[in-house]
């Protein structure tokens, strides 16, 4: 099989590299600017890997087959798109367009994005996903990455099916030790995280810092508090957050919630959440923005929602757009 990640970030890159050791046909779409520089002198992973019984660390060159446009005329079988979510903007028309007849794989933060990718593609052609596998931070050359042992490469049909192709993406993962798990409501699962993490960002603003805000048990109440009216905000969409795992969770009372959350916040999923705020800024703050206008679209009180805005408006000047 012939795969082509299209997205050269901390994500795409980690998926792209594991994928390749695997021994599967791996390209990486790249911008032109980086093309010779990354089939030659390739790019730095330095890898915190906890799938084991213990923590290793391990520091590679990965020198991916690069291309940096599509072509219909040579194709693939499977594309995962793994970039940021307003990116997706002007990246579906164009793998739409170029894509030939691969199956696409979107994988990561969506919430009003998949209108559009449904609008672009017809069903049978594309399925969803989220790379709770994966996470860290980047830099001109380099890539820090985590591959967390509790985590998971989520993906689903549209539908909620459990299709041949799906049964063949999650073995390649598997292969790839990128643990994938099937879900028959990913598009729920989805935004369901992308509610959690819009939140979290907003009373990370707050406190000035990921590690501030996971120390703080006030701040921490105040997230979960705006999670439960972000999934209001999804259930007027038509996504339940209800019934899907770990998010259920979030239908406790406030004082557990709060502990729950206060001891899920371990030192590596700060520093990837940390790393994702510093360089995954102007995403978060879109996704927050857009439950934001869809709640005040359906008239729901956002109380604690609303609470973040000045805060992050505030924080814009530390973090590059």
């Amino acid at each position: 099989m012939k795969i082509l990640v299209f997205g050269a970030g901390v994500i795409g890159t980690t998926y792209a590299w594991q994928l390749s050791e695997a021994g599967y046909d791996v390209s990486l779409l790249v911008r032109k600017q980086r093309l010779v520089r990354y089939s030659h002198s390739g790019i730095t992973i330095a890898c915190t890997n906890m799938r084991g019984k213990k923590k290793e660390y391990e520091q590679t060159v990965f020198r991916p087959k690069t291309i940096d446009r599509l072509d219909a005329k040579r194709p693939f079988d499977l594309i995962i798109v793994a970039i940021k979510n307003f990116q997706l903007t002007d990246a579906v028309p164009y793998i739409s367009k170029f894509s030939g007849d691969a199956h696409v794989l979107f994988l990561g933060n969506m919430w009003n994005e998949t209108e559009l990718i449904k609008k672009h593609f017809p069903k049978g052609r594309y399925l969803l996903g989220y790379p709770a596998m994966a996470g860290g931070g980047r830099t001109e050359n380099s890539i820090n990455t985590y591959l967390f042992g509790k985590g998971n490469t989520m993906l689903g049909e549209p539908n909620g099916r459990t299709t041949p192709r799906l049964k063949e993406i999650m073995k390649i993962m598997e292969t790839a030790g990128m643990r994938p798990q099937a879900s028959p409501k990913i598009n729920s699962w989805i935004k369901s995280q992308v509610v959690w993490q819009a939140a979290t960002f907003g009373a990370a603003a707050k406190a000035g810092s990921i590690r501030t805000f996971a120390e703080n048990k006030k701040l921490i109440r105040q997230s979960a508090l705006a999670i439960k009216e972000g999934f209001k905000v999804c259930r007027t969409k038509g996504w339940s957050p209800y019934g899907v795992s770990p998010y259920n969770l979030f239908y406790l009372p406030g004082f557990l919630l709060t502990s729950l959350l206060k001891k899920s916040y371990t030192p590596e999923l700060v520093e990837v959440m940390e790393a994702h705020m510093r360089h995954g800024f102007e995403e978060l703050n879109n996704l927050y923005t857009q439950i934001l206008e869809d709640g005040k679209k359906a008239s729901l009180d956002l109380t604690y929602w609303k609470s973040f805005q000045p805060h992050i408006d505030k924080a814009k000047g530390n973090y590059p757009q």
